[in-house]
Order: C-alpha cells, then structure tokens, then sequence
C-alpha cells in the first residue's frame, strides 16, 4: 500500500489483488444489488453487540441511558442513503484492517472461486466476509466517519469509489460509532425512497437485536423492525425465509441450512436456542478450530461470545446457531464457562436436541440424511471416541457403505446391518482401508460373497480410532475380515474341515515359504477365507493393521515394527504348481522367486507400496520369461509327437 499527503487527508492505493477483487465484488459477485442493505445494517448489529459486551467490563464507554440503535436516512434530492450506529466503531488501524484491506484472511482463495467463466454466487460472502463491499453496487462513491468507545484517538473519515484509492482523514466527532453515507449511482435511486428501505429491512433484517429507526414524514423516528430476537420469538411466527437470513446474516452460513433446531425452555432452567445444521461447511471454518462462526452465546439478548466451544462437543462443530441463557452471569467468561453446571446442563439439552432432530431426519428424510451423512460423517464418528455419555445414541446414527451396496450412495446403519445378518452369523465383520475401490476387491473378502456375508466398509480414517470404542452393538462383535485367524462359526464348518486337510498337506511347504520371507512375516499359514486369490497378508489380533500402520505414518507417527501374516489358499493353482516345484527340489532358487512375488502382490491388492518396484519387475519378467519359454518347448513336443 502507497501513500500521499493532501492538503488535509492521506490518500491509500489498494493493492492489485486487493483491486481485482473489488471489481468482481462490485461487478460480479450479487445477483440482487439490494443485499447492499441488508450487509451494512449487520455490520452494524455486529458494532453494537461489540460495544455493549465491552461494556460489561469497561462501564465508562458506555452511557446507561444510551439507546443502542441503528438510524437510516433518506435524502431523495441528494440521492444519498447514511446508516449510522452508536456502537463500538473503530480506530485508524482498525479502518486500515478491516476496511482497507479486502478480505485478507480468504482474499486469494475467493479470487481462485470467481475466476474463468464460473457463475458468480452471492452465497459466497459468507465465506469471506466481503459484504460491505456490495455497497459500490449502487453507489458512486461512500463516506465511512468512525470513531472507537474508549479511545482518546480522533475519528477518521474514510472514504471511496471503488476504484482504484480510498482516503483517511481525521474529523469531528463527538459519539462513538459509524455513520456510513452512500451516494447513490443515477440509476439507484430508488434506493433512498421510504417504501424501499422499511421492505429491504422487514425481508432481511426484521430479526436484527436492535431498533431500526427510519425518520417519518414529520422527521420522528420511526421503528421499523420487530426488535425480539428472533430464537425469543415464537417460532409458530417465523418463516423459513426468516430462519433463513438469520442463518446467512447472523450465523455465517452461506447457503440454505439443511435443518433448523429451535428450543425454548423455560422452568428451573430457562434459555432459548435456534441451531442450524448447515448444508456444507468451508473446510475454512471446519478445520480451523479459532473458526469465526459456530454457536454464539448471549445472555439476557446481550452478546457473550462467538463460537462457545463449551455449549457443544467438538464433533459437532458443524453447528452454527445462537444460545441466549437467562440464568448465566453477565459477567461470565471463558475460563468460568467450562466447570460452570448450569452451561453443562444446557449443553446435555443442546446435543440432546441435536440428537433428536438427527434420529428424526434419520427416520423419516433418509435422502436428507445422507446428504448430511456425507458431508460430516467422518466428523460426526469423532463422537464415538470422545463422547462415551452418547455412545449408544451415536451408534444408532452412524452410516457405513457395505459389500451390501451397489455404490457410495448406498449406506447402512449397525441396526439394518444386525437386521441382515444370516442365521448362524454371530459377529459383524468390517474391513478398514483408504477408499471404497481397493476395498471392495481386497482378496478378504471373497469367503464373505460367496456365503453372503455382508461386511461393513470402514474407509474414513477416523474409523480406524474408533473401532475399539464401539467394539460390539446389540450384543454382536465388530470383526475385522483382515485381521486373526478367521472362524466364520456355523457358516464356516466344511472350510474347517478342509482347513484341517490341507494343512496338512502344505505344512512343509509353509515353513519353506517362512523361512524365505523370515525377515518380512511372522507366520505363514493356510487359510479358508480365500476362493480367488493365492495369498493375503493379515495383521494378528493383538497387532496394528496394515491400514492403521498406513495413518500413523501420514500423521509423523513413529509405528513400531509389528510383522504381518501371509495366509495361503491351498486350493489355488499356483500353490499347487508350487508344492510340486518344493517336492522335486525344497531348496529351488525359482521357488524362492516365486513366494517373494506372491509376497508383493498381496501387499499391492490390499493398497500397500512395496519396498523396492524394480526387484519386484525383474522377478516378474524372469518368471515369465521362464514360463514362456517352457510353454514354447511344449508345443514344440507336442508338434513332434503329432509328425
């Protein structure tokens, strides 16, 4: 940023980016210019609940008989529109911050959005808070006057086109707060006329906390909104549009929420609460744990705080909404919120209200559910591990994707999963792994389709931690299909007969195949739950499994070195050809050759990178250059026979 001196006034280039999206702010950003108003006049309940918080600790800033309030005025003639506030407003340095700079926490992402031939979408200023901006869509130029509660700074005047530059100037001013002046553009007029502005406010604005004051046509103000919050109103009064822009207005959201949960409750415990479950959620605010947005607290309508982590577990993040309690303390701060028993009483209701509204949706909008499902399940399960209180109400409202579906839209709860199972089928079987696709072919699975045994797809990587919280449901064991030696119990009694046999049958052969890989398996073994495959490796049961391993290591993890175990399908092909390759000659170097390529290829179909791809290519192509070449030397005797 550059500066000159004026005469009276220092004059601020914007930067280029800054520039750029200014122009896409002002040119392509809204679809209705009228939004202008709605952004300014939340600015301004922002100021106000700003100052009256401050006030609770610092009573000088604030006179007692002082009306917090918001004023618009109208003048036709000069074409000129002014929204003035008495709340916090701000020093030189905090106009340079929060004015003179756009957007600078998100200002290169935002650009990345509204780039190429995208449709612009006004949604999006939720998610980089550029709504006074919106301003330059009916205005030619705007003058912002401000001055900070409990500053010995003078006011400053900034002022703009919308171009280019924006000055700073000190001035006279005697209240604190902001008075924003718009000079309408020729063609906006219409703008600065009383029916216009009374219709813009009752559409977006009417749930404001603060009177709205409009002069009539005797110059007395007039109040022109419903100054009940809107979560103390009834909610028989309000309509979804109004839930709606309070959600887009007050709470951060960006685009239609998904469900709106308003609860008053009055008696021993009194507080009102309007919470929202969001469509989606920038991963901004969902991974940033300083988020803006979330549930803000109030008491007695007084602004407390913004995103009280107190009121809700992290694992419902998501949430965006307002709690305004009557009982709490004015005084209340961040250190006394978390041991105070009344905030926990009223987070036990909160998330039992979540809870409810969730089983609800769940029941009876499964389409809808799923939506949400997808969008923050993996969040959701966090709660398996964290809340122990809910674990039986999380389990019931947990969506896995399973062998049972066609593709990822197809999700199932424990309780259908139970309601499927075969009869003589004890536990529930899983398989954990990075996505559905290498899953869904992993070798572990092939007993299961052909018995038909469902098993559940657990393929966030929070599964992975929480699998031991939830350990068995409605008296049935979570089993890993990949993980211990496998007893399918009833449905699996000719395997262990022909288990029996074939062990038998390969024990020799399976401590050769041991003693090559010794540095890489801890056991080798037959097993029954492979019908295609000639091999997997599987983790023992008291082990790390192989997708775990894979986590911790992505997370910086030192893992410990837990070896696996290389079961072999004795029915397959190549172990027949191999048993009586080791019969001929137990020491063959081709044997060899052979188990350290079955080896690799059962750590690439369960996703695993094997340690050295080029060693792993020159055995295959020796094999096959051998096979080829016995192939050929066949054909050649069967040709002579038949000469």
């Amino acid at each position: 940023m550059t500066s000159t001196e004026k005469t009276q006034s220092q004059e601020y280039e914007f930067q280029t980016e800054a520039k750029q999206m200014l122009h896409l702010v002002i040119h392509s950003l809204y679809t209705h210019k009228e939004i202008f108003l709605r952004e300014l006049i939340s600015n301004a309940s922002d100021a106000l609940d700003k100052v009256r918080f401050e006030s609770l600790t610092n009573p000088d800033i604030l006179d007692k008989n002082a009306e917090l309030k918001i004023n618009l005025k109208l003048d036709k003639t000069a074409k000129t529109i002014t929204i003035s506030d008495n709340g916090i407003g701000m020093t030189k340095d905090e106009v340079v911050q929060n004015i003179g700079t756009i957007a600078r926490s998100g200002s290169k992402a935002f650009l990345e959005k509204l780039t190429g031939d995208q449709k612009a979408d006004s949604n999006l200023i939720g998610q980089f808070g550029v709504g006074f901006y919106s301003v330059f869509m009916v205005a030619q130029s705007v003058k912002l006057v401000t001055k900070r509660a409990g500053s010995d700074e003078p006011a400053i005047a900034w002022e703009s086109k919308g171009e280019m530059s924006y000055s700073l100037e000190e001035v006279d001013k005697k209240e604190h707060g902001t008075d924003i002046t718009i000079y309408l553009k020729e063609d906006e007029s219409s703008f600065a006329e009383d029916w216009q502005a009374k219709s813009l406010v009752k559409k977006y604005s009417d749930f404001i906390a603060f009177p709205i004051y409009l002069p009539d046509d005797k110059g007395k103000d007039e109040l022109i909104n419903a100054t009940k919050p809107i979560w103390k109103r009834d909610p028989s009064e309000i309509t979804e549009e109004q839930y709606e822009e309070f959600y887009k207005q007050a709470c951060g959201g960006f685009d239609k929420p998904l469900t709106t949960i308003h609860n008053r409750a009055e008696g021993i415990m009194e507080y009102a609460s309007l919470l929202y479950l969001p469509t989606k959620i920038s991963p901004m605010e969902l991974y940033n744990y300083d988020r803006k947005h979330g549930v803000k607290l109030y008491v007695k309508r007084v602004f407390i705080m913004d995103d009280c982590k107190e009121l809700l577990p992290e694992y419902l993040r998501f949430i965006k909404g307002v709690v305004d309690s009557e009982d709490l303390p004015l005084n209340v701060s961040r250190e006394t919120l978390q041991d105070n028993p009344l905030i926990q009483k009223i987070k036990k209701a909160v998330v039992g209200r979540v809870f409810s509204k969730l089983e609800e949706i769940a029941k009876e909008e499964p389409e809808t559910y799923k939506s949400f499902w997808k969008e923050f399940g993996p969040i959701f399960k966090e709660g398996l591990h964290a809340d122990l209180d809910n674990k039986e109400k999380l389990m019931e409202l947990v969506r896995y994707q399973s062998s049972n579906g066609d593709s990822a839209d197809d999700l199932t709860s424990l309780k259908q999963y139970v309601s499927r199972m075969r009869e003589g089928q004890k536990d529930i079987y899983y398989i954990t792994g990075e996505n559905r696709a290498i899953v869904e072919k992993s070798p572990h699975l092939e007993i299961f389709r052909e018995k038909g045994i469902e098993v559940l797809y657990m393929i966030d990587p929070i599964d992975e931690f929480v699998i031991p919280n939830i350990y068995n449901y409605d008296g049935k064991q979570l089993k890993s299909v990949a993980r211990g030696d496998l007893d399918l119990g009833d449905l699996g009694k000719e395997e262990k007969k022909e288990k029996k046999k074939v062990e038998t049958k390969y024990k020799k052969l399976a401590e050769r195949i041991k003693n090559i890989l010794t540095n890489q398996v801890k056991d080798v073994r037959v097993t029954t739950r492979l019908k295609d495959s000639p091999c997997c490796l599987v983790a023992d049961d008291q082990d790390m499994g192989a997708n775990m391993e894979k986590l911790m290591k992505a997370m910086g993890q030192e893992v410990p070195v837990a070896k696996r175990i290389l079961e072999i399908n004795g029915n397959h092909p190549i172990f027949l050809n191999l048993q009586d390759i080791y019969k001929k000659d137990p020491k063959n170097k081709q044997l060899e050759e052979w188990v350290n390529v079955l080896y690799d290829q059962a750590l690439i179909a369960e996703g695993q990178i094997i340690k050295n791809p080029v060693d792993y290519l020159k055995r295959v192509n020796d094999l096959l250059e051998t096979a080829s070449s016995t192939a050929k030397e066949s054909m050649v005797a069967k040709e002579e026979e038949k000469a």
